[in-house]
């Protein structure tokens, strides 16, 4: 079954944000080739928060139906990478993944898609229906930084 095909439970609705940032070809590439390695996330990632992957590798590039999970206060996203290819990658993450908590948000999916230059993302989660609107600005506010983050890769490469 695809993950969006989930049912949605009766009190909440999915809810897909999706961000795109422009470069310049040459940091595009940098920053694609740095976004399909294991240690950008296994090694790049802030305390208390972890990355890690089930075959215990922590270098090197995704593979398809490798099992992987980010965690930390008020997160569990487990997931299986998906597609992976010169211009896609895909993260669908398992039932009982959550942010916050398991009643108010629980990822589905993350992709991302690069163009010649820009790199875009599409997160897409369920959400309680109360919640969805604070839920869409605090993703806002988050995946706008992550684009900062995406600055810092090509910056300090």
């Amino acid at each position: 079954m695809d993950v969006l095909n989930f049912p949605l439970p009766r009190k909440m609705k999915l809810h897909e944000f999706s961000l795109s940032w422009k470069f310049s070809k040459t940091a595009t590439d940098h920053i694609w080739d740095n976004l399909q390695k294991r240690e950008t996330f296994t090694k790049g990632q802030l305390p208390p928060y972890q990355v890690e992957f089930e075959s215990g590798k922590e270098t090197g590039y995704f593979e398809p139906g490798e099992l992987n999970i980010h965690h930390g206060p008020l997160l569990s996203a487990h997931g299986v990478i998906g597609d992976v290819n010169e211009h896609y990658r895909d993260l669908k993450y398992s039932y009982g993944s959550y942010a916050l908590s398991f009643r108010l948000v629980r990822p589905v999916r993350l992709e991302f898609f690069k163009k010649e230059r820009s790199i875009q993302l599409k997160f897409s989660v369920q959400v309680a229906n109360w919640f969805y609107y604070p839920w869409h600005l605090m993703s806002a506010f988050f995946w706008r930084q992550f684009g900062w983050s995406l600055k810092l890769i090509y910056f300090f490469k």
